[in-house]
């Protein structure tokens, strides 16, 4: 008798200050992301564009005092998540706020079931990715990995 197959664990994708969230002010609205990072049951990839967004936004004058390491915040980011190419789709919903369509991107080239922000203009992309299989939700709304998935009834249903 063989064992079966761990499953994949779910992939989530965060927004630059849900990083910040986690890794500098300890938000305790995003500690059930924590406890899934430190545990493994969720895959986070990262893209390049959101990766230097996140080493530019750590950098900016408004931290001085507030993070005391700033390259051991980018490598935390850097050790819990997986590097995923990707590439602009003009057939993908339009974020308001160009600089935000990078995770709206992310999150459906990797197959997410989840983006977390509380970014507005990705907030009220919702209702649009929720069809493709993809939660967008605030930080506080996210109740874990065991979350069922988004099946195309469900979609269609909370439409």
């Amino acid at each position: 008798m063989s064992a079966l197959p761990a499953a994949t664990p779910p992939r989530i994708v965060l927004d630059t200050n849900i990083w910040l969230d986690l890794y500098v002010f300890a938000d305790p609205r995003s500690a059930p992301i924590a406890a899934a990072l430190a545990a493994g049951t969720v895959r986070v990839p990262i893209s390049p564009g959101c990766f230097d967004e996140l080493c530019a936004v750590v950098d900016y004058r408004k931290w001085d005092g507030l993070i005391a390491d700033r390259p051991a915040v980018v490598a935390r980011v850097a050790a819990a998540t997986e590097r995923m190419e990707v590439r602009s789709d003009p057939a993908l919903p339009r974020c308001t706020d160009p600089d935000d369509q990078k995770f709206v991107e992310l999150a459906l080239a990797s197959g997410a079931r989840w983006l977390v922000t509380k970014d507005k203009a990705l907030l009220r992309l919702a209702k649009r990715l929720r069809p493709r299989g993809c939660e967008v939700l605030r930080p506080e709304q996210w109740t874990g990995p065991e979350a069922a998935p988004l099946s195309p009834g469900r979609a269609a249903a909370s439409r």
